[in-house]
């Protein structure tokens, strides 16, 4: 088996399995110390309340400019001067029209911040407070509050059980994540169901072994791959004519899979698959895989791709059997294809 029959796997798909087993430790760490370790005190009623009211009063002006246009709007679909009637704001701003608007969003603004504010903890209410009453804007204010520091109070015992339950939820979230990733790798299961050696790597999983007096080797990307990165291919190491050469699959292979493209003469014949393409070498026949019960088996799971090389048979197919009882039948069904060739 050549180097090239061996597909590479993404950057993604490398990483992918690491970066679950840490992303639940990590998540583990971030929750309990936001949870345990700092003691934060919240924002009292007033405090949160006078913030409420403050920031309310910034949106005052945001709210009239948007009644000034509405009334612009209006007066020129009536034909009048817009800017001679409503140019000046203040008028405006003190007609029953506006304060009567004015009191419905600024309680809405009220009820909405204060529901927030309360949440929030009371260092970063109390410097919010001092921003709204000097020089800050309503955008200003909403920053300081998303992003001030607030004052943390550190149990350092707490902060000591704090990470030693952090390591034990670390350690059971790798666990469990290794125990699923078992079940649901159907290659893996099949291949210890056959009595093969199976090794489940971070890229890949590796099946290895006989079956059926034919040495084989089977690889499958890690079962959290992505859809269209999806394979699995089953290779038969033995009693395979060396001087066969065979291609018959689609035209372009799945994102991630670098086959051969074998160097044989290509044939045209009105039973090969839209899409597909066939290269056999001279003397070889593809009649069964064109219209006999192998080729009808091997479309079942189609897209599937078959090349046959330097006494080797690799059957791939782009995707991965939703069960292991559908591994094996796929596995039966390459043996059936490379004993077209042996």
């Amino acid at each position: 088996m050549t180097s090239s029959d061996r597909p590479p796997r993404s950057a993604a798909q490398r990483k992918a399995p690491r970066a679950l087993a840490a992303f639940a430790t990590v998540s583990c760490v971030a929750a309990l110390a936001a949870a345990g370790c700092a003691e934060v005190e919240p924002a009292t009623t007033a405090d949160a309340e006078k913030l409420a009211n403050l920031r309310a009063d910034l949106e005052q002006n945001e709210i009239l400019s948007k009644f000034q246009q509405k009334k612009k709007e209006q007066a020129r679909a009536r034909g009048e001067d817009a800017d001679a009637l409503y140019d000046d704001a203040e008028p405006l701003k003190k007609s029953d029209e506006f304060q009567r608007l004015w009191a419905e969003k600024r309680k809405l603004i009220f009820e909405d911040r204060l529901t927030d504010y309360k949440k929030r903890p009371g260092r970063t209410i109390q410097s919010c407070i001092v921003l709204a009453s000097t020089t800050g804007g309503a955008r200003e204010v909403d920053t300081c509050v998303q992003h001030t520091q607030p004052d943390e109070k550190i149990n350092p015992l707490k902060a000591a059980i704090i990470a030693v339950v952090v390591l034990i939820a670390g350690v059971a979230a790798l666990t469990a994540y290794r125990s699923a990733r078992r079940r649901i790798d159907t290659v893996a299961v099949a291949g210890k169901q056959l009595g093969l050696n199976v090794t489940q790597g971070d890229q890949n999983t590796t099946v290895t072994g006989k079956y059926k007096d034919q040495e084989i080797k089977i690889e499958s990307s890690a079962p959290e791959s992505g859809q269209g990165d999806r394979f699995m291919r089953v290779i038969v190491l033995s009693n395979i004519n060396p001087k066969t050469v065979v291609r018959f699959g689609p035209l372009a292979p799945p994102t991630g899979l670098d086959l051969p493209d074998l160097d044989a003469p290509e044939v045209h014949d009105d039973r090969i698959p839209e899409g597909y393409k066939l290269r056999l070498s001279e003397g070889t026949s593809a009649s069964e895989l064109l219209s006999g019960e192998t080729g009808f088996q091997l479309r079942q799971f189609d897209p599937v791709d078959v090349r046959v090389h330097d006494g080797v048979c690799g059957v791939t197919c782009w995707q991965i059997p939703a069960t292991a009882d559908k591994v094996i039948e796929f596995i039966d069904v390459s043996l059936a294809a490379a004993k077209l060739y042996s």
